[in-house]
């Protein structure tokens, strides 16, 4: 990489050190790193100076040089959980996306480990951790006594979970409303239910799923509406069209389908079509996460978004606040949000009127 000084015929531009930022801003060099690393222990103030005289003289923290000194990998990984599919999960790529600019910026680099099945995320964790292949690590779709979650608490390796645990009074986290998800899809579907609801989510034990269900039957009761028909299944088009080929085969009265993820609801779009019907005239359907093109089936599929960059903003920020604090916070807890999902009500969740038949000639 060239200056653009050197491209010109200029001389090669010094890199700015911390020690350049610390002796123009009359500070400590250890206060320069901790505001640079967003600190809470440094004041707003403090920091605002730091990151615009940084900015102004195009400061870049050295990776390789803390690495060695520090004995850290400089990198932090994200887990994926299976399944890895077509239509991978909006909310994960813009993770991806948005903590590689901000790990970036700190001079820090992302890794990405996907797990093929569920029963290797522990030896890919257990890897990362004995291996020392990131410093940090963010995880998804968190379980009960999730043993991934148990084994980061006994290493001490900080990390950040986007989900409840059974221990998120020891670790930071950053979670979706999905209880809240699961109440917006029977309110927008019980006009229209002529039965039970069919409920399609996740499987039994992954935390957002089991909240999903618990909030849709929740309400369901509420409304007086029969219990939901639950099936728990993995979060892919062709189990969306496995559950809703059954269900549709025998013509039932204009069933409702509350799936938790968009995917399944595109299923259940592909076997409505081969059988003839639809979508919003023969069934209902409400989907989650807003997928990309979700706006674009016929009907236009009725969904809830989990604001993917905010949440991606959220998630990236506080690994960088959890990295530069060396154990536990000085006031002895961990940082815990949740993201309440946005209802976008488009056609899909309502039955329309058959369009009257009008005779020509």
């Amino acid at each position: 990489m060239y200056t653009s000084s050197e491209r010109q015929g200029g001389p090669m531009q010094k890199r700015v050190g911390l020690k350049t930022l610390a002796l123009k801003l009359g500070m400590d060099v250890s206060t320069v790193s901790r505001a640079l690393r967003d600190d809470p222990r440094v004041k707003e103030a403090t920091r605002r100076a730091v990151r615009e005289l940084a900015d102004e003289l195009d400061y870049r923290p050295n990776a390789a040089a803390r690495a060695l000194r520090m004995g850290k990998s400089g990198r932090v990984a994200v887990l994926l959980s299976p399944p890895q599919q077509r239509f991978a999960s909006p909310i994960f790529l813009e993770l991806l996306s948005t903590l590689d600019q901000h790990l970036r910026d700190a001079g820090l680099s992302l890794a990405v480990f996907a797990a093929r099945e569920r029963a290797e995320e522990v030896d890919i964790v257990r890897q990362i951790v004995d291996e020392r292949l990131a410093d940090a690590i963010i995880l998804g779709r968190t379980r009960k006594k999730d043993p991934r979650v148990a084994l980061l608490l006994e290493s001490g390796m900080p990390f950040v979970t986007f989900g409840q645990t059974d221990w998120q009074e020891r670790h930071p986290m950053v979670e979706i409303d999905y209880a809240e998800a699961g109440r917006l899809a029977i309110r927008a579907l019980h006009a229209s239910a002529s039965g039970p609801i069919d409920v399609l989510a996740a499987p039994e034990g992954l935390n957002f799923a089991d909240n999903y269900v618990a909030g849709a039957c929740a309400e369901a009761a509420r409304l007086g509406l029969p219990e939901p028909t639950l099936h728990r299944i993995e979060m892919t088009e062709q189990a969306g069209e496995d559950v809703a080929r059954k269900i549709l085969a025998p013509h039932p009265q204009q069933p409702a389908f509350a799936c938790i993820q968009d995917s399944l609801s595109f299923g259940v779009y592909r076997v409505a079509a081969a059988a003839g019907l639809i979508v919003g005239r023969d069934l209902t359907v409400f989907g989650g996460q807003n997928f990309p093109g979700s706006e674009h089936t016929a009907p236009p599929l009725s969904t809830f978004s989990t604001e993917d960059s905010h949440v991606a903003e959220l998630l990236s920020k506080v690994m960088l606040r959890r990295l530069a604090v060396d154990g536990t916070p000085v006031d002895g807890t961990f940082e815990h949000h949740e993201i309440a999902p946005k209802l976008l009500l488009r056609q899909s969740h309502r039955l329309i009127e058959r369009a009257p038949l009008t005779r020509t000639g």
